[in-house]
């Protein structure tokens, strides 16, 4: 007896052309994955910037 798990672990160890070909003999369309969309970080600042701003920011209480 064939488990559903056992054709979907062998098509996830495929590359993706072989995916693709693989579809392709089947005579099915691909489902599209969309990729999640990755945040996007800011920058870290350098230690230049930290004291430049932290003085600015002390200036202003004294």
């Amino acid at each position: 007896m064939l488990k559903a798990e056992t054709p979907y672990n062998i098509i996830q160890a495929l590359s993706e052309s072989e995916v693709a070909r693989l579809y392709q003999m089947l005579g099915v369309q691909p489902t599209l994955k969309s990729k999640p969309k990755q945040n996007k970080k800011k920058p870290l600042i350098t230690d230049a910037e930290a004291t430049e701003y932290l003085l600015r920011k002390l200036k202003r209480f004294s």
